[in-house]
């Protein structure tokens, strides 16, 4: 391995000292704008971390059919899909395993998703179909967004209109019950922008009980009312039913007593329903000054129907936000200079009723309120050509109000307030190479502080978990992304990073609790090689090394992060015709909660897709096949415990082959 290591920063070394007589611009699109990287729209050139940018074509190109297809070749990016659809997928930067739904932040346009608790983000809410774009920041970016983004942030950005107005109806239609139609319109009227998409996407799925049915509508519009006035619209409507099949054991599948496909929990479901609005406006009352002031509201009903086990629940949680900022770009002297400031207020109420009937069982309702209040600001400033200095700090109070009540009146009354307040900072180099590429160093200090589960569980002792402490994390980060020559583009990325107190369930104790230290290094490499004219090959590759450090579990390895990534694709577009294969690897991984690295790891596994596109005129058609070869394989596996028994392995077995085909036509 240290070999494979030691040739990929050959190249990169040879590549980045290749003759400059290159041209300028090359396979990275350097000029493309940024908005992650300092919330505020930056050339990709002058960013600090490492960032990828997929655009829409990207996605088309890919054949995705849900948003969980779009990460899977990205280097330092991994998933694990727990139902085999994105409602309770998993996506990690750099090696968080299980806990990665609260250590890696997903925004739509600058809005957070992210629920309070370990639920993380649901997925589903993000039909391919909306995107514009996507911008997936490796590294702490908490001191630009808080909470849930030590690992990274992954920023979901918009289709909006523009030109003449434009329609489009597509079909996509699959194994295992897929069916997915969508209709869309887009355009500006003068001063008048618009957007509206409304979808569906249904499945059966792989496994007995894996069925859903999706329905979105989303809307996104704005006004220049004035030259100095934007004002903005975005809303969406989202609600679903799925099945819950539940794990299968290691023994339950050799035995043949379940096939891959079975479900023992053939009753258990569940349900969302998801709606929010934005609301904003950008007033410039000078060419170097723009003040942005942005309201959101979000409500999020859930329910889930636990029949294997004779427990029901019922989740609702509601979002207010207020985020206004001040964005200053004015030269000091003859340095080039930009200010972003700003005041991050979320108000998170949340309700959970939970009900078992029997003589053991439960009734009860608990009511939690996260309230977060954080200042933040960030300048980068130019001293000399070629040079850019970035440095940012946060401070964040939050405070949780904790109601507990039970209706049978067996446990008491529960009536708490906790809080904590931290601080964040992040101090960068970038040193810009001509036009054709940068390198950068960043460090930065984050921190993840509890979700509302972790913090209190009503079955612990005791309930409200006190000595539960703030996760911090310290990172460096040193990369670079150059175009070699015009067909050629590299990047490398070298990270290290270490954390105190980060935030788990401990299997063995059945509470959350605090590692004492965990560390995480590693390389982030990619090459882009159009050796032709409309023929694209990339090859990306990356290396985690995810470890405790000290401890009971002192240099284990930390649960469900795979050592080893690579992607191969290649994509060639003859006439009308484009056609993409994708190869990617996993390396094995520990099952979740397997802290002590006991149990057999999740194996490695190779997959091959293929897809095919073509267009006619005004009409694409779409086919592809996922899992060329019908691997068997599980991305997603926990260990349990349980009492007086030895250690049990549980798998979500994924699908084997897949074929779909999709039809759009473009008004």
């Amino acid at each position: 391995m240290y070999f494979v290591i030691l040739n990929i920063l050959m190249f990169f070394f040879f590549a980045f000292n290749a003759s400059i007589s290159a041209a300028q611009q090359g396979p990275y699109k350097l000029d493309d704008i940024v908005v992650t990287a300092s919330r505020i729209a930056t050339p990709l050139l002058e960013t600090q971390a490492n960032i990828t940018i997929i655009t829409k074509e990207d996605i088309e190109q890919m054949g995705a059919t849900n948003v969980i297809d779009i990460f899977k070749g990205e280097p330092g990016v991994f998933t694990a899909n727990l139902l085999n659809n994105p409602k309770t997928a998993l996506v990690d930067i750099r090696g968080f395993g299980e806990t990665a739904p609260s250590n890696v932040l997903f925004l739509i346009d600058g809005r957070r998703i992210n629920s309070i608790d370990m639920s993380g983000t649901d997925l589903t809410q993000i039909p391919v179909e909306m995107i514009e774009r996507i911008e997936i920041y490796r590294g702490p970016a908490t001191v630009l967004f808080g909470d849930n983004a030590v690992a990274g942030v992954i920023n979901i950005i918009m289709k909006k209109g523009e030109g003449k107005a434009k329609a489009k109806a597509s079909i996509v239609a699959g194994s295992y019950g897929l069916f997915s139609p969508k209709l869309s319109v887009l355009g500006r009227q003068e001063k008048f922008s618009y957007y509206a998409l409304a979808s569906s996407y249904d499945t059966d799925g792989y496994r007995h009980n894996n069925n859903i049915r999706t329905k979105d509508v989303f809307g996104n519009f704005s006004f220049d009312a004035l030259k100095t006035l934007t004002l903005y619209l975005q809303t969406g409507f989202h609600k679903d039913t799925y099945g819950l099949p539940g794990a299968l054991s290691f023994n339950e599948l050799t035995t043949g007593q379940y096939s891959r496909k079975d479900s023992k929990t053939p009753f258990d479901s569940a349900d969302t329903e998801d709606n929010f609005i934005n609301l904003g406006a950008d007033i410039k009352p000078f060419d170097d000054f723009v003040f942005s002031l942005n309201g959101s509201y979000r409500i999020r009903h859930n329910s889930a129907k636990y029949v294997s086990s004779n427990w029901y629940t019922m989740r609702t949680l509601k979002t207010y936000g207020l985020i206004p900022k001040i964005t200053i770009k004015k030269p000091i002297g003859n340095m080039n200079n930009t200010l972003v400031a700003g005041f991050d207020y979320y108000k998170n109420p949340t309700r959970a009723t939970d009900f078992s009937p029997g003589l053991w069982g439960t009734d009860s309702v608990t009511n939690i309120t996260r309230t977060d209040y954080a200042f933040y600001i960030n300048e980068e400033i130019s001293p000399i050509k070629d040079i850019i200095i970035s440095a940012g700090y946060r401070v964040q109070k939050s405070f949780w109000d904790i109601d507990y009540v039970d209706n049978l009146g067996v446990l008491p009354l529960i009536d708490r307030t906790v809080n904590d307040r931290k601080e964040a900072f992040r101090v960068s180099v970038n040193y810009l190479i001509g036009k054709k590429g940068n390198a950068f160093l960043t460090y930065a200090k984050g921190f993840r502080m509890p979700a509302t589960d972790e913090l209190f569980n009503v079955w612990a002792i005791p309930p409200v978990n006190d000595a539960l402490k703030t996760q911090i994390v310290r990172e460096w980060d040193a990369g670079v992304r150059y175009n070699v020559t015009e067909r050629i583009g590299s990047s490398l990325t070298i990270f290290y990073s270490k954390t105190d107190d980060e935030i788990y369930y401990n299997p063995y104790t059945f509470s959350n609790g605090n590692y004492d230290k965990t560390k995480r290094q590693g390389i982030e490499a990619a090459i882009f090689i159009d050796p032709v004219k409309d023929f694209r090959i990339s090859i990306q590759y990356s290396y985690t090394d995810a470890r405790f450090d000290g401890g009971a579990f002192d240099d284990n390895k930390i649960p469900l992060v795979p050592r080893d990534k690579i992607s191969f694709k290649s994509s060639y577009t003859w006439k009308n015709l484009t056609s993409n294969i994708t190869l990617s690897y996993l390396s094995k991984r520990y099952l979740i909660s397997d802290q002590k690295n006991d149990l057999p790891q999740l194996p490695g596994v190779t997959l091959i897709d293929v897809d095919f596109k073509y267009t006619l005129g005004k009409f694409d058609a779409l086919f592809g096949i996922k899992n060329l070869t019908n691997k068997k394989y599980s991305e997603y596996g926990v260990a349990s415990y349980p009492f007086g028994q030895p250690p049990r392995a549980n798998y979500y077995p994924s699908p084997e082959r897949s074929f779909y085909c999709g039809l759009s036509y473009n008004y």
